[in-house]
């Protein structure tokens, strides 16, 4: 049957909490012990409403020619449009198995609009979902599949922008939706880029959306709440963090809250939500750009949460791959931390920058209620463009040099090519750019044994 989307509201009552700053930014820690917690479920919080059975239940479905139906697979009717397509029975035979998937930043640069703009057809304005028609069947053969919407959907009356102040279209939200997502990351370092009302626009959008939308809160009543995702029998609880709004912040007064990663918050947090899910997942905005390694901060952070008994860690916003391993835990158990997963695609100048990966791994929930996780794996997806010197468009007709990238498509490694590796626009910036150069990293910072054979020597 259809997807069932949760998320419970999380009422707190510690003696002595700390206050939030009236920027809406958390300040300070939080006194009290976390054990002391109470908590109760809200009708309101309560996801009932996408397609089921075929009919709406209180839900805007938002239809949109942004994405006609199409095979990406060869192989369903749907084509990856149907956002609650239908599961298979349960193996009664078996354990439950799920197979999970989380994909990197999706970064909109001004020229990727107009590249959408520009294969835009029959009325359209934007076509994105061409972007991502290598990759489509990869999402969504996953049964649960998460993706960082990195720049904001703060609406059409800020004007469309890149670096540094994005503001992205709907048709991309829509094409993701389309793709297979079914949980959105919202908590980054350009959540502000439109101020208040562009954040407040980016929560409207998504939640008219089919899809659980994590890391962004109206008030704070909405910050101390768990979202919950379940499915066939498995809940996965979510919380999520940003360690910066570039230096951006609320207005005097607002009762909207951007989620930093102070540490004694998210101890307070992660120990209120692990009980209420069989998994805990953690989303993290953290790190240096363009560092293959972790900082201090990040592991510290890691190891406090892994030892509190989260279960996966989901890093991104380096850009870059940094690490993927096992914690061992303390109380024992263990906790996959996958520091950073990179992009999942960008206009970026870098070649270090193309490569990024999807983190999969299967759940699995046994007879006796147990839930474990198995073949945790990353998938290296590969950005590519082309390149075309002088090129405009209607939305930025005068972009310096960089206007002229183009025909943006991202592809899994392993089906690329060294002939595309050829012609790739990134060599117009970075001439440290070929094939074997982005295989060597591949290499280097992700650990074989969450390599296909493909990556063997």
């Amino acid at each position: 049957m259809g997807k069932i989307i949760k998320a419970l509201a999380v009422f707190i009552f510690i003696a002595g909490i700390a206050c939030f700053s009236g920027c809406g930014v958390i300040a300070g820690t939080v006194a009290g012990d976390a054990e002391d917690l109470t908590f109760a479920s809200r009708g309101d919080y309560t996801r009932n409403d996408i397609l089921v059975d075929g009919e709406s239940h209180g839900q805007n479905q938002n239809p949109t020619k942004e994405i006609p139906p199409q095979d990406f697979s060869g192989e369903s009717e749907n084509n990856g449009n149907n956002v609650n397509p239908a599961e298979p029975p349960p193996n009664d035979d078996g354990p439950a198995r799920l197979s999970f998937l989380a994909a990197g930043d999706n970064i909109m640069h001004m020229v990727m609009i107009e590249d959408a703009h520009a294969r835009a057809s029959g009325g359209e304005d934007f076509n994105f979902i061409d972007m991502y028609k290598d990759v489509a069947h990869i999402i969504k053969a996953a049964d649960i599949a998460l993706v960082n919407a990195e720049t904001p959907i703060a609406g059409g009356e800020f004007g469309y922008s890149g670096y540094p102040m994005f503001n992205t279209p709907e048709e991309n939200g829509r094409a993701l939706v389309g793709l297979g997502f079914d949980i959105i990351n919202l908590a980054n370092n350009h959540m502000l880029d439109k101020g208040e009302k562009g954040y407040k626009n980016h929560l409207d959008f998504w939640d008219a959306q089919p899809v659980l939308h994590i890391g962004g809160f109206r008030d704070r009543e909405d910050f101390e709440s768990v979202r919950i995702y379940e499915k066939n029998g498995v809940s996965i609880a979510f919380l999520s963090y940003t360690y910066s709004t570039n230096g951006m912040t609320l207005p005097s007064g607002s009762a909207m809250v951007i989620p930093l990663d102070d540490a004694a918050v998210i101890e307070r947090q992660v120990k209120a939500a692990r009980p209420l899910a069989d998994l805990l997942f953690v989303v993290m905005h953290w790190g240096d750009e363009d560092a293959f390694s972790a900082n201090s901060t990040q592991k510290n952070l890691a190891r406090m949460m892994a030892d509190n008994g989260v279960d996966v860690i989901i890093g991104m916003h380096p850009h870059v791959f940094q690490e993927t391993q096992w914690l061992e835990r303390a109380g024992g158990g263990r906790t996959l931390v996958a520091y950073s997963i990179g992009n999942f695609i960008s206009g970026m100048l870098g070649a270090k920058n193309m490569i990024g990966g999807f983190l999969g791994f299967d759940i699995v929930k046994g007879a006796d209620g147990l839930v474990t996780l198995e073949n945790a794996r990353i998938t290296p997806v590969m950005t590519h463009y082309g390149y075309e010197p002088g090129r405009t468009g209607p939305y930025n007709p005068v972009y310096k040099f960089q206007n002229g990238r183009l025909d943006f498509q991202v592809y899994r490694f392993e089906d690329y090519t060294r002939e595309l590796a050829a012609g790739h626009g990134v060599l117009e910036f970075d001439k440290a750019f070929s094939y074997d150069y982005i295989k060597n990293l591949i290499k280097t910072h992700v650990p074989q044994e969450f390599l296909s054979d493909f990556y063997k020597d």
